[in-house]
């Protein structure tokens, strides 16, 4: 959670630089994920619990990485789909599902974060729903390469996130509904959508 939420700060700033017309908003966003990140400290703190960064950041890598590639090439459509797609899907399933078992600290905070989180990807769909069709084999080509890494960082956290009482298969289904919807919602169509996921899901199983 720390680590991602500082990742996506990153992330929105990048994307305030490389899109002018909106850097008021990006900027707000990338100052909520900061806050984010401060608050989850807090309830590690409060639960007397160390998060293990070196992992997260490892686990996270391959993902910022990706992003920055797409950041240097000026692929904002890549930048959009792997940060305001696919790590919002990620961020909003996982809040979602540690919320029944937050303790009395956390669940108001995790609460509040959705919301956030939920506003986040909602800017994405509409930078890519405004710009579709033009964007579509973008949003392909991009889908195919970062949602295999976010499902491998879920198949990473299976005991983690049974340790704290998170079903990782509910996890897996929330994340991947969400990412459907956000699909749909710049405008692929429902068959469409689900094939990039099946083709995701297959590359992140395949053996290397």
């Amino acid at each position: 959670m720390v680590v991602g939420e500082g990742l996506a700060d990153r992330h929105f700033r990048l994307l305030a630089r490389s899109i002018p017309e909106d850097r008021d908003e990006l900027e707000r966003l990338a100052s909520m994920e900061g806050r984010h990140a401060m608050q989850f400290v807090g309830c590690g703190r409060h639960l007397g619990i160390k998060p293990d960064l070196a992992l997260a950041r490892r686990l996270f890598a391959p993902l910022h990485q990706l992003f920055l590639d797409c950041d240097r090439a000026g692929d904002l459509t890549g930048c959009l789909v792997i940060q305001g797609l696919i790590v919002e899907c990620f961020a909003v399933a996982a809040y979602r599902c540690y919320l029944p078992v937050a303790d009395s600290y956390a669940r108001p905070i995790t609460a509040a974060v959705i919301d956030d989180e939920a506003e986040h990807l909602n800017y994405a769909e509409r930078w890519l729903g405004q710009r579709l069709p033009g964007v579509a084999e973008g949003v392909r080509r991009i889908s195919t390469q970062a949602l295999p890494i976010a499902l491998g960082i879920l198949q990473s956290l299976s005991d983690d996130l049974q340790a704290v009482g998170i079903d990782p298969i509910e996890l897996l289904g929330c994340f991947t509904l969400l990412f459907q919807q956000a699909l749909e919602a710049i405008g692929f169509e429902a068959a469409v959508a689900r094939r990039i996921l099946i083709g995701a899901a297959a590359a992140s199983v395949a053996p290397a």
